[in-house]
């Protein structure tokens, strides 16, 4: 039995979005449900638009989610000798030919054809007339199309597709400039690695007559397509590379985690019976081209951002931390001098619901001097709070043991010093310690926090409310 080999060829003319990584994952969990193999190539024919930071980019971002794959990355850009022996091979043979109308003739035969209310294609003009022709001229090279007949296929998502060799023309599959062009040199790739299924976007579909020509042409077999449903941003505009969608690495900035996002891309245009929450298991088990809708799918940010909740919650500790971490280092805070990652996600995971909000919503944990918002210290501390500090900051230093138990202890017993609600203590304490008036229990901060830093904020404080009230 032949083994099922897949692959994701994204081009580097731009960053990798939601679409294309959807592509990929799809790609990757057919190959690793019927235990194959899953190719990365590159298909950066494109001189003038493909970019080294696009490359970059398709690479980490597969990397971030765990897309792993077991051959490649090959670039299309490096395989150029064998891609133009096949072509002067098809030359020699009379399945492609050298056309040299001009771009002015091109475009004249497309108004005309508009005019008249035809389809716009190549008329055959030098496949017709190859003796006039000089191989000393500027030329591409154009590839024979059937001029009679059909093509068809039985697409795995969409059923039986048919296209009439008329409605397709003679395309170029060598430019001017002697580089060969998209759908040569994606049949040429799958015939060499020997790729058995070829899933891609519902975009790709008019493309797909075209390929298989060329595969009944060098008499290869020809793969199963699977071409799967656009996705649409949240105003239900088709996702571009160059609108209307995020690079791929922008989540992992904006604190989420990859778990998430796969969660939710996989959802989109796939369901299995009701079920929502799927870890990387059970998408690889459950996944089948008969779940796969045709109808395109919007992308809802927010139920991207109630799965990242979700999952930084039910995802193992250490994991969230790793992550976390690396949020820490992106917003330049170091976290050398303070308490393990892993003491924040129980405190903070319920409150937050992307890694960002937590890092930036619990940086006094590892801050030596905290900045304060005089504002918020005005509203809720004044000159008659510094004997309660002094009591509160006295008790502290002396305690043998520093624990949440007796930091709690101790603010129940200064609340009945003073004769003050807890709640009033508990803020005083807040304010001081982190700068602003919402936080996990004040407790577990001071305990967090650490003694020391402790220590020195209410030091702060007193002293600005001792020259300032």
């Amino acid at each position: 039995m032949q083994q099922i080999r897949t692959r994701f060829s994204p081009s580097p003319t731009g960053l990798l979005h939601v679409g294309s990584i959807r592509t990929a994952l799809f790609s990757w969990l057919f190959a690793r449900k019927k235990e194959g193999k899953f190719l990365l190539r590159i298909e950066d024919t494109d001189f003038n638009r493909s970019k080294k930071i696009a490359v970059k980019n398709i690479i980490e971002s597969m990397q971030w989610l765990n897309i792993n794959w077991d051959e490649g990355p090959y670039f299309q850009s490096q395989r150029f000798d064998r891609y133009n022996s096949i072509i002067d091979d098809m030359l020699n043979k009379n399945l492609a030919y050298r056309c040299y109308c001009s771009q002015e003739r091109l475009n004249n035969i497309r108004k005309i054809q508009i005019n008249n209310g035809n389809k716009p294609r190549y008329d055959g003009y030098c496949r017709n007339n190859k003796q006039y022709l000089h191989l000393n001229k500027a030329h591409v090279i154009r590839f024979c199309n059937p001029s009679k007949g059909s093509v068809s296929f039985t697409d795995k998502v969409r059923g039986y597709i048919k296209f009439d060799n008329l409605e397709l023309d003679d395309f170029i599959i060598r430019r001017t400039d002697g580089t060969p062009t998209y759908n040569f040199c994606v049949v040429i790739d799958d015939i060499d690695m020997d790729i058995t299924h070829v899933i891609r976007g519902e975009d790709h579909i008019s493309n797909t007559p075209r390929q298989i020509n060329i595969f009944k042409c060098l008499n290869v077999k020809i793969p199963q397509y699977a071409h799967i449903p656009m996705i649409l941003s949240d105003n239900g505009q088709r996702l571009s590379k160059r609108q209307n969608s995020d690079s791929i690495l922008k989540y992992k900035d904006d604190g989420f985690l990859p778990d998430a996002l796969l969660n939710h891309l996989v959802r989109l245009g796939w369901s299995y019976k009701n079920k929502e929450i799927f870890n990387r298991e059970e998408m690889i088990t459950l996944f089948d081209f008969s779940g796969i809708n045709k109808s395109p799918s919007i992308f809802n940010t927010k139920k991207l951002v109630w799965l990242n909740h979700y999952y930084i919650n039910h995802l193992p500790v250490h994991y969230i931390a790793n992550h976390l971490t690396w949020q820490f280092h992106k917003e330049n805070i170091s976290i050398k001098n303070g308490p393990p990652v892993e003491e924040l996600i129980p405190l903070f995971g319920k409150r937050y619901k992307t890694l960002k909000d937590i890092v930036q919503n619990c940086s006094y944990i590892y801050e030596d001097y905290l900045e304060y918002d005089l504002t918020i210290v005005n509203k809720y501390l004044q000159k008659s709070s510094i004997p309660i500090l002094i009591f509160i900051r006295k008790d502290l230093e002396n305690l043998l043991k520093w624990s949440i138990e007796s930091i709690r202890s101790l603010i129940e017993v200064t609340s009945k010093q003073f004769k003050l609600e807890k709640n009033i203590i508990n803020m005083m304490l807040r304010i001081v310690i982190t700068s602003v008036n919402s936080s996990p229990p004040i407790d577990k901060i001071l305990y967090i926090v650490g003694k020391k830093r402790v220590l020195s904020r209410i030091d702060k404080i007193i002293l600005y409310l001792s020259e300032n009230s």
